[in-house]
């Protein structure tokens, strides 16, 4: 009997290409490959997982027609001559082992295209500069590079760059391609009124600026044959003020209709930061925030359409699918969290899942040109060491204590448990989850309570000894005897020392969150890092004021990048964010802090002080522990180690359970 994902699972055809299912992986770049764009072992083993646990389609990422002069980010695949045909053909023959659709997303950078890299100027519909190459130059200290327009002649040169990069793809085994004309690449970039200002016949009007890509997909049909199937990813609207928008795109798609075979349809542009989040939707975002557009483009499009972007599980999926607002959908992060989700779901076990919480540990990564890691699932990216990600049994089983029941600890006990070790468990609460337990409290989180649940579930289904409400001693230690123990008792809130700390209405912003305190009307949240500013939009979507004092001149960035959202929340709810402020003191009914600028000082009237000073590794814990049994034993782990995100925590875990 099969599921009851009935639409998910349905089969389609398109001139010949058989997809055995309506699911597909996004294009992610995860920086597999070798500095010239060539595939390595280690990037087609990153996609088997995820083959392998049923998707009907994947498509490789942000792969270049022209590595040597328009990157925008490292280790980009390539597809600008024939020596790369023999890698493609090898990732093709391991997707169709699982009956898998494999298909490159076939992009330029053009203007967008970084300095740093290529050594040459972006290129693109008309010369200016661009956002990202000022902070870029900003961050290395270089002067800026505008990008320069492109000749005519360059013009017909780079379309023949993206046809000649179909057919290698073709010639590779490929049965598909995935045309990049959004998130303002340069196919986006010559349909966009913000970039696009040439006054001949590929500027101006929409038919005008729809050209160049007209003339690509024209000549990808020629010379890839009627038996090619072109999906088109578009952004719907790029949200710019000054950029396309939705009613433009309709018209853009409809000039175009059956020259693509599927539209898939995204928003947003990464050509401004301020624009990434459209396509790429962090926690504090709605669900399915494309499927709309999806759905009007269906009512007037022939061409099939596909659905993307914060479609996190197949039960999203069902409903897009079933409602006729897409014929396929796409999804990313959810699949890089749990590689097996479409069998799970297969096999109605929808619970089962581990969940993503699109927090963005991912993008951080490769942002930060490392291999691509998962904040959940510490086993992404590592597929090679872990013989197609199976966690090895232990040579020699060992007794391992874990103090400390938070999400590093869990993860190391599941992990040990799982390399057959014996496993006990000690957490000095009353209950098991640490700081993923405060995290997932705030209500805006709407993705992190399932993940909380499903990690405790699964730890406390693991079969480790768990010990609640203990304090693991030296005592405790050597009555135990383990062979190894990790350390994971996480950090404590910093309280800083200023006059009125110790008053009653002062609390740590994380009892705020979890409802342990009384929080008035009127707040004051003193930092703005992500506990602070996360807090406090949470209370002001309560409707409470609140005053976010940050001593730094701008807002820490976090994982999320989610500071606009945030911001907006407090100040609507009548709020306000002030950066540059030093807290001097706390008083009954207001606080004093000090413009760090001008030295002038304030007072900001309040009921309730919460503190979101950062945090403070339990150092004290852990140098009473750590030279309690041989020192080459013992693995410091999480915010013990330094306080950082859950996904840090995470991923040491599972690496100290590796390591015993």
């Amino acid at each position: 009997m099969g599921s009851k994902y009935v639409h998910v699972f349905a089969p389609a055809e398109i001139r010949g290409v058989k997809y055995k299912n309506r699911i597909g992986m996004a294009p992610t770049s995860p920086k597999f490959t070798d500095p010239m764009g060539f595939i390595t072992t280690e990037h087609i083993e990153y996609f088997r997982p995820i083959a392998r646990g049923g998707v009907g389609a994947i498509t490789l990422g942000n792969c270049t027609v022209d590595i040597v002069n328009f990157q925008d980010e490292p280790r980009q695949v390539a597809l600008d001559n024939d020596h790369y045909i023999p890698g493609l053909a090898r990732m093709v023959d391991m997707f169709e082992q699982y009956g898998v659709v494999g298909q490159c997303e076939i992009n330029h950078a053009g203007l967008d295209s970084s300095w740093d890299l290529n050594h040459v100027p972006g290129l693109g519909p008309s010369a200016q500069m661009m956002p990202n190459e000022l902070m870029r130059a900003a961050a290395k200290g270089r002067p800026a590079v505008p990008a320069e327009a492109m000749s005519t002649a360059q013009i017909k040169q780079v379309q023949q760059q993206y046809i000649d990069a179909a057919f290698r793809c073709k010639r590779a085994g490929m049965r598909s391609c995935f045309l990049h004309a959004g998130h303002t690449n340069l196919i986006g970039q010559f349909s966009s009124p913000l970039y696009n200002h040439r006054r001949d016949e590929y500027g101006g009007s929409l038919e005008n600026r729809a050209r160049f890509c007209m003339e690509i997909l024209s000549g990808i049909r020629e010379k890839c044959g009627e038996d090619f199937v072109i999906e088109m990813r578009i952004s719907a609207d790029e949200m710019h003020p000054d950029g396309m928008h939705f009613e433009e795109t309709k018209q853009y798609l409809q000039m175009m209709d059956g020259m693509f075979d599927i539209v898939n349809v995204s928003a947003g542009m990464h050509t401004d930061i301020n624009y990434f989040k459209y396509w790429s939707p962090h926690m504090f975002m709605g669900k399915m925030v494309n499927v709309g557009y999806a759905a009007e483009l269906k009512k007037i499009l022939r061409s099939k359409v596909s659905a993307v972007a914060g479609i996190a599980n197949l039960d999203d999926a069902e409903k897009i699918l079933s409602e006729g607002w897409a014929d396929f959908v796409l999804m990313a992060r959810g699949l890089m969290a749990d590689p097996e989700m479409p069998r799970k779901y297969a096999f109605n076990r929808a619970e089962e899942v581990r969940p993503c919480i699109r927090c963005n540990f991912c993008g951080r990564r490769v942002r930060e040109t490392k291999t691509v890691a998962c904040a959940v699932n510490p086993k992404l990216g590592r597929e090679l060491e872990l013989d197609h990600g199976e966690v090895p049994l232990a040579r020699n089983r060992k007794k391992v204590l874990v103090v400390g029941a938070g999400p590093g600890g869990m993860q190391a006990a599941m992990t040990a448990r799982e390399r057959g070790h014996e496993v006990i468990v000690c957490e000095s609460a009353e209950c098991v989850g640490g700081n993923l337990v405060t995290a997932a409290a705030m209500h805006l989180k709407t993705d992190l309570p399932r993940f909380r649940d499903w990690m405790i579930r699964e730890f406390l289904a693991c079969g480790a000894e768990i010990r609640t409400n203990t304090e693991v001693t030296p005592e405790l230690v050597a009555q135990i005897a383990p062979d190894a123990m990790v350390i994971a008792v996480g950090a404590r809130p910093v309280i800083p020392p200023v006059q009125g700390a110790e008053l009653p209405h002062v609390h740590w912003c994380g009892d705020a969150d979890m409802g342990r305190c009384e929080v008035g009307d009127a707040v004051a949240v003193i930092g703005g890092g992500s506990v602070g500013i996360e807090g406090a939009a949470a209370l002001a979507a309560k409707g409470k004021r609140v005053t976010v004092l940050e001593m730094n001149p701008k807002l820490p960035r976090g994982v999320v990048r989610a500071d606009a959202e945030l911001c907006g929340i407090i100040e609507n709810a009548g709020g306000s964010v002030k950066t540059g402020r030093k807290l001097l003191a706390i008083y009954e009914d207001h606080v004093v802090c000090e413009n760090v600028e001008s030295g002038e000082t304030e007072k900001i009237a309040c009921d309730t002080v919460l503190m979101a000073c950062g945090l403070q590794r339990r150092s004290d814990t852990v140098e009473a522990l750590c030279r309690c049994i041989p020192e080459t034993e013992v693995y410091i782990i999480g915010d013990c180690r330094a306080p950082r995100m859950i996904g840090d925590a995470i991923r040491e875990g599972f690496d100290a359970a590796l390591s015993i």
